[in-house]
């Protein structure tokens, strides 16, 4: 079996229950083909997220994206840490999550994990797989893309075809090859 097969294989069981495809093959690899994103296929995946629900619907979201090898995306990804900078290398496409906690103090992570979610899975749907990052210099963040002082940055989302594990490092691959099951129950019934 080669390597992509046994980590689609660690990454990807078949669902307990009936699910939409999107979410049943969707998973956060650590390495990616380097082919730039087409433009409709960015605008496709921001439209899916501004049709998000949010509270009263006051969407208080703000994304930014950069495409390798844009200046935006250098600056971008010198945000990261040094774990996340390892693998997201070869992303083609990384997009900036923030908030606007003024506008939606009480709710507004949710309403951002809602439009994230929607755009991760449209991303799935036109065939990209994503991984989301939370380990980056926030106030590096806010200082060299000037966000204004309500506009939080919250996450940095890589997006982008799954590479040829041939190239990756193997460091990667054990990370690739580490299995992390997903939880077998999560509901109890209220009595």
């Amino acid at each position: 079996m080669i390597i992509r097969d046994k980590i689609f294989k660690i990454h990807l069981p078949k669902p307990k229950y009936k699910v939409i495809k999107e979410i049943a093959t969707r998973w956060s690899p650590r390495f990616y083909s380097e082919e730039k994103i087409p433009q409709k296929d960015i605008n496709s995946i921001f439209e899916a997220a501004r049709w998000a629900p949010s509270g009263r619907n006051k969407q208080p979201w703000y994304f930014y994206h950069a495409q390798k090898p844009t200046e935006g995306y250098k600056k971008l990804f010198e945000t990261l840490d040094p774990y996340n900078q390892n693998w997201a290398k070869t992303a083609p496409l990384l997009i900036l999550a923030c908030v606007d906690l003024k506008n939606q103090p009480k709710y507004g992570e949710y309403d951002l994990g809602q439009a994230t979610f929607s755009l991760v899975i449209q991303a799935r749907h036109l065939g990209y797989y994503s991984r989301q990052m939370a380990l980056f210099d926030k106030k590096k963040v806010k200082q060299i893309f000037k966000l204004g002082k309500n506009i939080e940055p919250y996450i940095i989302i890589a997006i982008g075809e799954i590479g040829d594990y041939k190239k990756a490092s193997k460091q990667i691959i054990d990370y690739e090859l580490d299995p992390r099951p997903r939880k077998s129950k999560i509901c109890e019934e209220l009595i």
